[in-house]
């Protein structure tokens, strides 16, 4: 089994010198041409933090084929977590804001994370603090064990995947992909030793490239090129500027979202004791989850004003108003209470629905504008921040008694910044209040989302220079995408053979899914589209020439009555055969098929799922005789009977698996810690 970078080993030891261990351990054993199996196909995967990481781990999970995959990271820094979970972006500080029972890499298996990091996971190198630490269900847990969680699953994966499927990772930057005999040639510089321009044949790509870059108000155009001005918190070298900060030094927050938080947990995990300052344009920060804090998924009636003929965004908001204080007094919620702290959140994940409904139904125009004005707002409401984080900031906030408040939130617009007292100082002016002077100021106003203009020169080659993707249409934040993450071409048509996980496709989160603020693009979401684009992927190179398998609509796996429908459409057309037919395979994709397949999902490792596929396999292959016995059908129209319907049963399995109002029930030692909260009115 081939896997790149195996000498790197996932261990965080010292902050200094892990990236640069890591480009060693890259460029030592790169090889641009590759050592797979003869006649294998080839995947390659751009980008290598979180949503590049896990879609290869299920890749490596399921590929039955001969099969290379390809993991191309450009900075060593990042990888297995990208800028959320990545060693260059955090420190020992910064924590997950989700309990560590909801982080499994497997919706299948909620234990997962659990059993790994208790009795798995090499601590040799942790902080004393966590060192001797049993994690449970409502523990918060440090960004740095979750890469180390996702690199150790990489290799595992790769380590149990079959014979023939190998796992090259590459250090490099992808430049460009275009379409050649097929496939995809893709460009990359070489960043190893080796150096130079490679061209990387594939049969299919999966972009996961991340975030865009953070996004450039005017109002910094002076200060861009000062060393006391941070444009990214999150870029190599930033852990090093937060060192850099004076502890009495003023510091300047520009934006309140997740990103100033940390930005408060790094300066304080710096020794940073002087003033915050934490500005925002409407004023908005996230709240802070109970200690107790139960996640719940709630019920929430259909907004009366979506029954008017028109939506105007007037109407809309003015409705949505309504209906928040409607069900605030429908709960009974009292200010201060801890129902009040969640309730935001909880309305707005019961309002998913209607927000499809909603944008579907209004102009596109409009809903730029209402999801661009009312930004903040949708971003602080829908989520929380655990105690500590959250309580890390509001307690700074408030100030104690020999301890003085150091951090303040301000309301106010700002019109310019200029470096004063030769860049030392930088002075902010705003729209309408006086003028202060800091000594620093971090940019926390979030990433860019427009891929019209992107500034990602890959990006900029995709949309603007092939024409292999197109900027989403309703909310033109990210790019549009087919069900499975497929790109969406400019004419319209599916780029076959190219896909999309991540956060380039929060805009169809939000049409798709109604998903609002950092639910576009958190773990669960992402989770759910590499398991779901990585299947496809692999039913696509295994029906490769099988047109019928190519051509099955989308969105018919979500229920199988349909499915059995549409396969039993042009077998049988006169009642009361077709019925019957129906009715049979309707009987056996919910009693046998459905089953097996969720079982082949779930298992544990190659063996089970060898044990599983097999009994699937015969289980069809004894129905597909079954069927020609019983209605008279032809070798060739049992076949493609039975090719279609194991399909579509195994995407309505990974439609379910992935469905967060269906979570897999815990069979571990951490069963009895799992509670769910009162359901809503109780």
């Amino acid at each position: 089994m081939e896997m790149q970078n195996a000498a790197m080993q996932d261990s965080p030891s010292q902050d200094r010198g892990m990236a640069d261990m890591a480009m060693q351990a890259s460029s030592l054993q790169h090889d641009p041409v590759g050592g797979a199996s003869p006649g294998a196909r080839r995947v390659t995967i751009v980008g290598a933090g979180f949503s590049g990481t896990l879609t290869a781990i299920r890749m490596l999970h399921f590929a039955d084929m001969p099969l290379e995959i390809c993991l191309i990271e450009r900075e060593e820094g990042y990888r297995y977590g990208g800028i959320a979970f990545g060693w260059a972006s955090t420190n020992w500080e910064h924590m997950l804001n989700i309990q560590a029972g909801r982080i499994t890499l497997r919706r299948e298996r909620p234990e997962d994370f659990l059993e790994w990091a208790n009795e798995e996971a090499d601590r040799s190198d942790w902080p004393q603090k966590w060192q001797y630490h049993t994690f449970g269900v409502a523990c918060v847990v440090p960004r740095r064990i979750f890469r180390q969680y996702l690199a150790e699953r990489l290799r595992g994966a790769a380590a149990d995947a079959h014979a023939e499927v190998t796992l090259r990772e590459l250090t490099g930057e992808v430049i460009d992909v275009r379409a050649q005999g097929g496939g995809y040639v893709v460009k990359y510089a070489d960043f190893s030793a080796e150096g130079g321009v490679h061209d990387l044949f594939s049969d299919q790509v999966i972009l996961a490239t991340g975030h865009l870059s953070p996004v450039q108000a005017s109002f910094y155009h002076r200060i861009k090129d000062c060393d006391r001005f941070l444009a990214d918190p999150y870029a190599p070298g930033a852990q090093g500027w937060f060192q850099e900060v004076g502890p009495e030094e003023s510091v300047l927050v520009t934006g309140s979202a997740l990103s100033a938080f940390d930005t408060v947990i790094s300066l304080i995990h710096a020794g940073h004791r002087g003033q915050i300052l934490i500005c925002s344009r409407g004023g908005h920060m996230h709240g802070t989850y109970p200690v107790d804090h139960e996640h719940d998924i709630w019920q929430a009636r259909r907004p009366p004003f979506l029954d008017a003929e028109k939506l105007t965004p007037e109407a809309v908001v003015e409705g949505i108003k309504a209906e928040y204080a409607h069900l605030r007094a429908e709960h009974g919620v009292e200010p201060g209470s801890a129902l009040e702290a969640v309730f935001p959140e909880r309305v707005m994940k019961a309002w998913e629905p209607y927000v499809i409904e909603l944008i579907s139904r209004m102009d596109a125009r409009d809903v730029r504008m209402l999801l661009d004005r009312y930004k903040s707002l949708i971003v602080t409401n829908r989520t929380s921040t655990v105690q500590e984080i959250g309580g890390v900031v509001r307690s700074r906030m408030r100030g104690y008694n020999g301890a003085p408040k150091t951090v303040e939130a301000l309301s106010a617009g700002i019109q310019d910044m200029r470096p004063l007292q030769n860049g030392t100082k930088i002075r902010v002016v705003f729209a309408d209040q006086p003028d202060i002077v800091v000594d620093r100021v971090v940019n926390c106003l979030g990433n860019k989302t427009d891929y019209e203009r992107p500034d990602h020169p890959l990006w900029h080659a995709l949309v603007n220079g092939h024409g292999y993707a197109q900027p989403q249409t309703k909310t033109h934040r990210g790019i549009e995408v087919g069900p499975h993450g497929q790109l969406i071409a400019s004419d319209g048509e599916a780029a076959g053979g190219l896909f999309g996980v991540g956060p380039m496709r929060q805009g169809d989160e939000t049409t798709r899914r109604g998903r609002l603020g950092a639910f576009v693009f958190s773990i669960g979401t992402l989770r759910n589209q590499c398991f779901d684009t990585a299947m496809e992927v692999l039913r696509r190179l295994e029906s490769a020439n099988d047109e019928e398998q190519m051509d099955i609509p989308d969105g018919i796996h979500h229920c199988l009555i349909r499915s059995s429908d549409w396969i039993a459409a042009d077998l049988a057309t006169e009642d009361p055969q077709a019925t019957r037919l129906r009715e049979r395979l309707q009987s056996y994709a919910k009693d046998n098929a459905y089953p097996n397949a969720v079982n082949y999902l779930q298992a544990q490792d190659r063996t089970e799922r060898r044990k599983y596929r097999t009994i699937l396999d015969d289980d069809l292959a004894d129905f597909g005789v079954a069927l020609s016995r019983e209605f008279g059908l032809t070798t060739q129209q049992a076949r493609r009977t039975v090719s279609l319907l194991a399909t579509l049963v195994q995407k309505h399995a990974v439609h379910n698996l992935c469905d967060i109002t269906k979570l897999a029930g815990w069979g571990s030692q951490y069963a009895g810690q799992v509670k769910h909260a009162p359901r809503k009115g109780a």
